[in-house]
């Protein structure tokens, strides 16, 4: 009996779930579906931008086109139609910066460009993550995970989130320049445990780690030993942190004002080495999408993701010598309640 009021609580729990999510991403897309709509009309008929507002029209139509919750069945078929909508908006931001980089050969002289593409693409970045946020709180509900709550990893350690994507830029180094790769040093708080949504602080860390790994190996090509990168990781009762620290000369005052805007990107179609470890890197995950090498999204989104968890990310750079990351989330449980959008 016990067991069997059990169910009949968390099946009601499920439908009242899925009646709530209908609701809300219906008022979500069309939030989208109207912002897209009010860009400047050269941009809204690129190829790629039209693309991305055809996804999120036909994800309004699966919307509506859901019954109302009230059996099993129902619940099955929403959960398979939001995870096909996932799975369709999961190169969203690939798409959005092909248009916007392609728009830009025709807008370079217009100031306002890059204003326009910051709000813009901060919008969708934010709205996006807090979109696949939800889905995949609501479609985990039934699912249990050890060290998990929801999407949230309770005992997430930071060195092992190094070590993983670490390990994934060196492995792409390697493929790419095919000489020695600097060694990455994890000091500090180095058994730091936290509460937080992994693919959040992988994808930040992928593109840090991917920028050090490049700056270092093109500042010592066919240099054996090549200067370490540092992690260091401090946790406060505050917030945690995370420091990056690389010897690849730096970047100048120039690229480093530009390159937390959208579409600005390094990357010289005359440096091979780069164009081939933009390419290679040009692979999805859950939260962005790809990488983006050679769009100049990496950055920017980068920081839009940081800025949903109310973290900062800050450059400190030696024209010359070397670059430091610092990047520096407060735990959950001091988080504002407020809503990000």
């Amino acid at each position: 009996k016990q067991w069997y009021q059990r169910r009949v609580a968390i099946t009601a729990g499920v439908v009242k779930s899925c009646q709530y999510m209908r609701q809300e991403f219906l008022v979500r897309i069309a939030k989208v579906i109207i912002h897209i709509q009010n860009l400047p009309y050269i941009i809204m008929k690129n190829a790629d931008i039209e693309r991305v507002l055809f996804l999120y029209m036909e994800a309004f139509s699966d919307m509506l086109k859901q019954p109302e919750m009230i059996s099993h069945r129902d619940v099955d078929g929403f959960n398979e139609t939001l995870s096909g909508l996932l799975d369709d908006h999961q190169d969203i931001i690939w798409l959005l910066s092909k248009g916007f980089h392609a728009c830009q050969t025709h807008l370079y002289k217009d100031k306002e460009f890059p204003i326009l593409v910051r709000k813009f693409m901060d919008y969708m970045v934010i709205h996006r993550l807090c979109n696949r946020i939800l889905a995949r709180h609501h479609l985990s509900i039934n699912i249990r995970r050890e060290g998990y709550v929801s999407v949230v990893n309770t005992e997430l350690s930071l060195k092992s989130v190094i070590h993983r994507n670490a390990a994934f830029a060196a492995n792409v180094c390697q493929n790419v320049y095919m000489d020695t790769l600097p060694e990455v040093i994890i000091n500090g708080h180095a058994d730091t445990k936290v509460a937080f949504v992994p693919n959040i602080i992988d994808y930040v860390l992928r593109e840090i780690l991917k920028n050090a790994f490049r700056a270092t190996v093109e500042a010592h090509l066919h240099v054996l030993e090549k200067p370490s990168i540092v992690c260091t990781l401090c946790n406060s009762p505050d917030y945690w942190l995370i420091r990056v620290s690389d010897k690849g000369n730096g970047m100048s005052d120039a690229v480093l004002k530009q390159m937390h805007n959208y579409c600005y990107t390094s990357y010289k179609p005359q440096q091979n080495y780069s164009v081939a470890f933009g390419d290679i890197l040009n692979t999805n995950n859950d939260t962005g999408g790809s990488s983006l090498a050679g769009f100049g999204v990496g950055i920017p989104v980068s920081n839009a993701y940081l800025k949903f968890v109310q973290g900062e990310l800050n450059f400190m750079t030696m024209h010359g010598i070397g670059t430091d990351v610092y990047i520096k989330i407060p735990h959950l449980s001091g988080l504002l309640t407020k809503p990000v959008i």
